[in-house]
């Protein structure tokens, strides 16, 4: 007896819980989507109102999360539906000599009252649950280091988060307690991957005074839980909390707004999320992973389909109305045809090439209308005959004209100064009335046979360019002198001297 006594507290203390402070959540798997490079939008906040809370709301924590999400799916119809653009600070501000629904954190959330930002529903007797569906980021920063979670909540509050996997990680779990409806808790979550990862809050609100903080300390904090007047009583914001802000959260993987406006948002079934098709949301929608209803703007879902794009579309773009399946988002997703084309997208996401400037080198040429012409090394602009580069178009240099280049010359036939014989008389000349002749031969200006007293005339026997390539630089015939009527003249004058010597030599008779 007296060992039972003994034994009976210490096979009791084997079933009180650990202590809240000896308790954490490490988030293994991976993300849903690497960072996006834009701040976030902020999280998606749904309300709906209970006629019934009490059977609306669980109060268990093994049917708490389910039985709210089922109230929430069931009621879609009436909910009210926005984009939380401010610090998580909610509540109804009720102060009836007291002020629970103010929370830890006061006159934080610029242009909100002194207690915090509205719900949907603010006075002190309407009963209601609010969902807030998103992802929260998680930068390097944040890995591997003990985060803890503050929460003040009045009167219910739950958060899970979400990997690539759909794997649920319970952070809190609080529901409605009845006499205790105000609690403080504190929570530690270890992150081991960077990225984004899906996140959903529920609270529930019976009557009276409402509120809904969240916030976050990165260091050492000795974690608790407990009803908000049981001691000892810390307020999270000063014990170092900071209150989780719209930049945290992102609404989609890509980090874009759902909808075009940005305080509007829609909510999904979870049972859909990452599903085919549109998982329950309009048309060029889908359910996806954070379970909200998000544009269909990626290769596996795109367009108003939501369908995945093939193998020659591989890419979703956006076109004017709505998304499509694309070969290309930019030049970058397309090829070039060969060394002389540049590849570039159209407008409708077509890969498509233009011709490079002509002259632009290429494997052994250079590129001429979006062809590689080979070079030709015996033209200086290395094209071919009639070609300045090879193509098609003549040019001053490109085919077998020359200015010397055919039979042409400025004188086809034998050129000299004098083609026969040449003198000064050629006849018997004397005082006595002998045969006078200014020149006894052959005279022309070239080698033909023309003669000043032959009475045929003849300026060239040859053709004007049948001759030689080139003029000859000597003369061809004729006494070896320079041609023309000046060369003549000193040889005129030779042989008169000779004949006048010659008849002195004979004497003249005397007539006397």
């Amino acid at each position: 007896m007296r060992l039972l006594r003994v034994l009976l507290p210490l096979l009791c203390g084997l079933s009180i819980p650990l202590p809240a402070s000896a308790q954490f959540v490490t988030v293994s798997g991976p993300p849903v989507a690497p960072l996006p490079e834009t701040a976030g939008l902020g999280l998606c906040a749904a309300t709906s109102v209970s006629r019934n809370p009490a059977a609306d709301f669980p109060q268990t924590q093994s049917t708490y999360v389910a039985g709210i999400n089922a109230f929430m799916e069931a009621n879609r119809s009436n909910r009210v539906t926005s984009v939380l653009r401010t610090p998580l600070d909610l509540s109804n501000n009720l102060n009836d000599g007291r002020t629970l629904s103010y929370g830890d954190f006061t006159g934080v959330a610029a242009g909100c009252p002194l207690g915090g930002c509205d719900f949907g529903d603010d006075d002190d007797f309407t009963s209601f649950a609010t969902r807030l569906r998103g992802f929260i980021a998680v930068t390097n920063d944040m890995l591997n280091r003990p985060l803890h979670f503050g929460f003040y909540a009045d009167d219910s509050v739950s958060l899970t988060l979400f990997d690539r996997n759909q794997t649920s990680y319970p952070v809190i779990n609080r529901p409605p307690t009845l006499g205790a409806p105000t609690w403080r808790a504190t929570k530690t979550v270890y992150f081991e991957q960077p990225g984004l990862y899906g996140v959903e809050v529920l609270h529930t609100n019976m009557s009276e005074h409402s509120a809904l903080e969240i916030s976050m300390y990165d260091g050492d904090f000795a974690d608790f839980e407990r009803a908000a007047n049981t001691p000892p009583v810390i307020n999270l914001a000063a014990a170092g909390f900071v209150l989780v802000t719209p930049e945290m959260f992102h609404q989609t993987e890509s980090g874009q707004s759902l909808l075009p406006t940005l305080t509007e948002c829609a909510q999904c079934n979870r049972q859909f999320s990452n599903g085919p098709g549109n998982g329950g949301c309009e048309a060029g929608y889908r359910c996806n992973a954070a379970a909200l209803c998000a544009p269909c703007d990626s290769s596996l879902f795109c367009g108003a389909s939501c369908s995945p794009c093939g193998a020659s579309t591989p890419y979703c773009v956006s076109q004017t109305e709505d998304f499509v399946c694309a070969q290309c988002r930019d030049a970058n997703d397309c090829v070039a045809l060969d060394e002389c084309h540049l590849p570039n997208c159209t407008e409708t996401g077509t890969c498509a090439s233009t011709p490079v400037e002509d002259g632009t080198e290429c494997t052994g040429g250079t590129c001429q209308q979006g062809e590689c012409r080979p070079m030709d090394a015996g033209t200086p602009d290395a094209g071919g005959p009639g070609e300045v580069d090879g193509g098609p178009i003549p040019e001053t240099d490109g085919g077998d004209m020359g200015t010397d280049g055919g039979d042409t010359g400025s004188d086809g036939g034998d050129t000299g100064s004098d083609g026969g014989d040449t003198g000064t008389d050629g006849g018997d000349t004397g005082s006595d009335g002998g045969d006078t002749g200014t020149d006894g031969g052959d005279t022309g200006t070239d080698g033909g046979t023309s003669t000043p007293d032959s009475g045929v005339p003849a300026v060239d026997a040859g053709s004007n360019d049948g001759g030689s390539p080139a003029p000859p630089t000597e003369p061809a015939s004729g006494c070896g002198c320079q041609g023309g009527p000046q060369a003549l003249l000193p040889m005129a004058l030779l042989a008169l001297a000779r004949v006048v010597r010659r008849d002195r030599r004979l004497g003249t008779p005397s007539r006397d």
